[in-house]
């Protein structure tokens, strides 16, 4: 099974495969994280291709990593027996028969809007920025690790403009959407900086186009629709381990590590751009973890 499904993406990597680079990418991750060491990677491709055997599998990846992992999975199985078939070693592609696959923990309908995430949690969040389909096909990537570097609003991360960054100085000028006095100036983590700088050269990016333009479009001024973008994060989140989290969970956390790092409430509310440290405090400061979580500060 392992090797046909190599020679499934061997052609699938082709330039005339007709598939977006993105694409590519996302199969040959799937393809190494999920059947690579699994349980039908040793099986002959007639072993695997019974639909008993298919959806025990994709169960245990959905159940495991989430209903989107398990979907681009199938893709990948689904893709290898119609290579099989249209090379006349199988008659038949079981995946068409298979049910959809879906996780079977519920998602939880409340949130904890009172915890920060913990170093440990926020790095599960950023490995599953980059792991995750649906976020890197659209281009979520790179939003997650902003917003964890920096704690801006969703809002203010969607309209940033690549104008504002000094890439010299390492900061970023944000203008705030919630009033004037919410623009600042923030110095970028040395990890974020490296990351937009590989962005903005990777994307040709320059003046003022946008950090994060739409990738339904070649206008780099559109700005992208806030609804979709918060609905990838929670797809994130969820594949992090963290459904009790949101994307305010960025800023709480973004406020806690300043916090615990000992520096005072006012460079946590000038990070945010609150006017009102109290209310910095009040509100975005997640329960305190222990002492040993408060080596760094971004």
């Amino acid at each position: 099974m392992e090797q046909a499904g190599r020679t499934w993406l061997a052609q699938v990597e082709r330039p005339d495969s007709g598939l977006s680079a993105n694409t590519r990418e996302q199969y040959r991750a799937s393809f190494e994280r999920y059947i690579v060491g699994s349980s039908i990677a040793s099986l002959t491709l007639r072993e695997a291709n019974r639909i008993q055997v298919i959806e025990k599998w994709l169960r245990g990846v959905a159940d495991s990593r989430g209903g989107g992992a398990a979907k681009t999975a199938r893709s990948v199985l689904s893709g290898t027996f119609t290579l099989a078939m249209r090379y006349q070693v199988i008659e038949h592609n079981a995946v068409r028969d298979v049910r959809p696959a879906i996780p079977k923990t519920p998602k939880p309908t409340e949130r904890d809007t009172g915890r920060a995430f913990t170093r440990q949690e926020r790095q599960a969040v950023l490995n599953a920025a980059d792991s995750l389909p649906i976020a890197v096909e659209l281009d979520v990537s790179d939003i997650v690790y902003w917003l964890a570097g920096t704690g801006v609003r969703i809002s203010e991360a969607l309209g940033q403009q690549v104008s504002g960054l000094n890439l010299e100085k390492g900061t970023v000028l944000v203008l705030g959407t919630k009033s004037g006095a919410a623009s600042r100036v923030l110095n970028l983590p040395p990890w974020l900086l490296e990351r937009i700088e590989e962005r903005i050269e990777r994307k040709g990016l320059a003046g003022d186009e946008l950090l994060f333009p739409s990738p339904s479009t070649t206008d780099r001024s559109k700005v992208r629709d806030r609804r979709n973008v918060a609905r990838i994060l929670r797809a994130v989140l969820d594949e992090a381990g963290c459904p009790w989290a949101t994307p305010h969970t960025f800023r709480r956390t973004v406020a806690t590590y300043i916090d615990q790092a000992g520096l005072s409430i006012a460079v946590a509310a000038n990070q945010l751009g609150h006017a009102d440290p109290a209310m910095t405090a009040r509100v975005y400061l997640g329960r305190r973890g222990g002492s040993a979580e408060a080596a760094g500060v971004l």
